[in-house]
């Protein structure tokens, strides 16, 4: 899906869950990744700036706009960041094989779920 271009790829991601943000962090610390905007989806000035995304299916799973404003969501996301930052880099041996691809989808399951669970138990997040 095409839409707005943007300067830089964007990660979204929950910025009310400790995982994500955790996540988000983490990939900001890696050499090479400056150039990725890191930006909470539950900002609604997000989905002002990028009409192309929703703002319930951002929250639901990991999504990331390329420069030309195509959106990625999740294994699709994580094949993505691994392909364009040199500091994930090391992680592209994953998306070269069927067993590294099952991999992926293997590790993008179980954050989801983790963050699934954790949402269901933060008293924080349930009162919206």
């Amino acid at each position: 899906m095409e839409g707005n271009q943007t300067e830089q790829p964007v990660l979204l991601y929950d910025g009310d869950c400790p995982l994500c943000v955790r996540f988000a962090e983490a990939l900001g610390r890696l050499p090479g990744t400056d150039g990725l905007a890191r930006m909470s989806a539950r900002d609604d000035s997000v989905y002002a700036k990028f009409p192309q995304l929703n703002k319930e299916e951002c929250l639901k799973e990991l999504h990331v706009l390329d420069a030309q404003g195509n959106v990625r969501r999740g294994t699709d996301a994580i094949t993505f960041l691994i392909e364009q930052f040199p500091g994930v880099q090391k992680f592209a041996w994953l998306i070269e094989s069927n067993m590294g691809q099952k991999a992926i989808k293997f590790f993008h399951d179980v954050a989801d779920h983790a963050r699934e669970e954790l949402l269901k138990r933060c008293s924080a997040c349930n009162k919206s």
